[in-house]
């Protein structure tokens, strides 16, 4: 590119005249089009530096995988239908972008509808030295404001002669060098931000602030994150709407359960009811969802291929779930959550005895008593200890995370990641005994239901797998006392005390 240039409040009809105007150019190739970028709903492809945009331009519709500047990388045919994971072209463009998108869905992230003009700039015989396009005026979906941009194509062999067509359009009033490319001032035109993607709260709370206050900032974003979360879920996009919802709720009773005395008792014991109800309603979908995700994990190909007929049956499971799950959805019981969680939550008008006590103060002691909590439970559990000791260690681990994550900004940032990273081993440990148990009480139901009508192939390969989930679940067993040693010994316990004592 020679130079790229944004238009101040110019119709692209008088833009284009300007700039043929002191330029020789060739005829002007107008065309409406529609622009529309995809991406994940977590960006995936614009944090690896990517944009992938589906271009229609007259009868033409191609996707163009472009740097974030711009610069077209590769191009192909765009499918008539939407374009998703499934039905992305094979070649360069797919193979490049289908790694970066992992289970995430593409969805339309910015659109926006306009014109296109191209001219060829020409020399004294006439050949084309360089190509100017008018991009515009364009006007995204939500923004009020159209854009509209000038840029210069440089040729091979003719990067002299594209300078000279940049600097005399430099030299035009109501153009400036542009700041980004379209997408980005779309983007901005449209209140979209790029890369930005919240799955959890992001609290801006200070030591100070009142512990009702702080609460109600996280409970509120939980509520903003359950409702983002809502239609992907509902529309099955991907397996990752319906986690970042189940996590919103659960992290949500999560601090309910700590704001003891910041919020009314009543306030209390309603909202924990109805968010232990709708966590619960989420649990059979989640599971079928995970254990399809990691469907053969371990196997060889013969088992893989022998237990089709279980992988049929939880997928049947798995829409019934779906089902039943979307009905809860779509209840006005949880449309009456949603939108009373955020009045009576993320913005109460009054709250317990503990409504106005900083919140460092409210958090060292919630953390004290965690600590108490997990330590007792870890350090009761010995190589005979049942599964269910293991399970309720997890439970609570799981709770002081959300408690450090609602706090972290009250502490140094190094001692609270040092702390963390010790808290996920933990759980990592905790949390692969619980997937192999559960796991391996599936095989054996689906097994039961099976055994009248599987070939006898397919049962001895869910024998199998039930026997590999086992050893798994008894090696997770075995590991947890050299996992529990690294986190509760010494220097972690102090890591633990200094990040408090800075609160």
């Amino acid at each position: 590119m020679a130079g790229e240039f944004s238009v101040d409040d110019d119709p692209a009809a008088a833009t284009l005249h300007r700039v043929t105007e002191v330029l020789p150019a060739g005829p002007a190739r107008i065309e409406a089009a529609r622009r529309v970028w995809l991406d994940t709903p977590d960006w995936n492809l614009f944090r690896a530096g990517l944009l992938l945009e589906q271009r229609t331009a007259g009868s033409e519709r191609r996707l163009l995988l472009c740097g974030l500047d711009g610069t077209v990388l590769c191009q192909a045919p765009a499918p008539r239908r939407t374009i998703t994971n499934a039905t992305l072209p094979e070649g360069p463009l797919r193979d490049k972008i289908l790694p970066l998108l992992d289970i995430r869905a593409l969805l339309p992230r910015l659109e926006a509808e306009g014109s296109t003009a191209q001219v060829a700039v020409l020399d004294e015989v006439e050949k084309t030295v360089a190509r100017v396009t008018v991009d515009g005026p364009f006007l995204a979906v939500g923004a009020s404001a159209p854009v509209s941009q000038v840029r210069v194509e440089t040729l091979r062999g003719y990067d002299k002669e594209a300078k000279q067509v940049g600097a005399k359009l430099a030299a035009l009033a109501g153009l400036r060098p542009a700041r980004g490319s379209v997408f980005a001032a779309l983007a901005a035109t449209a209140g979209v931000q790029p890369g930005r993607h919240r799955a959890k709260p992001e609290p801006t709370f200070t030591a100070t602030t009142p512990a009702l206050t702080a609460f109600a900032q996280t409970l509120g974003q939980l509520e903003e994150i359950t409702r983002d979360n809502l239609a992907g879920t509902l529309a099955e996009l991907d397996t990752e709407f319906l986690h970042d919802l189940r996590v919103a709720v659960r992290r949500g009773r999560s601090v309910l359960k700590m704001a003891g005395g910041v919020y009314d008792e009543a306030t209390l014991t309603r909202y924990g009811a109805e968010l232990k109800w709708i966590g619960d309603a989420t649990s059979n979908a989640r599971d079928l969802d995970v254990n399809l995700l990691d469907f053969g994990a371990g196997l060889d190909a013969t088992d893989v291929a022998a237990i089709g007929p279980y992988r049929a049956l939880l997928e049947r499971r798995c829409r019934r779930a779906h089902s039943t799950l979307n009905r809860v959805l779509r209840s006005e019981r949880f449309t009456t959550l949603l939108t009373n969680w955020q009045a009576d939550l993320g913005h109460p008008t009054a709250g317990g005895e503990l409504a106005t006590t900083p919140i460092s103060t409210v958090a060292h002691n919630l953390l004290d008593r965690a600590w108490t909590r997990v330590g007792k439970r870890g350090r009761a559990i010995t190589v005979d200890s049942p599964a269910d000791d293991l399970h309720d260690l997890r439970k609570r681990c799981k709770e002081r995370r959300y408690l450090l994550e609602f706090f972290a900004g009250l502490y140094d940032k190094a001692v609270y990641k040092a702390f963390l990273d010790e808290l996920k081993r933990l759980q990592d440990n905790l949390g692969a005994f619980q997937d192999a148990e559960a796991q391996w009480f599936l095989v054996r139901e689906c097994a039961e239901e099976l055994r009248a009508t599987a070939p006898i192939d397919t049962l001895l390969a869910m024998g199998r797998l039930a026997h590999d989930l086992r050893l798994r679940q008894e090696h997770e067993h075995d590991v947890f006392a050299a996992t529990w040693a690294r986190f509760y010994d010494k220097a972690n316990r102090a890591r633990f005390a200094a990040m408090v004592a800075g609160t």
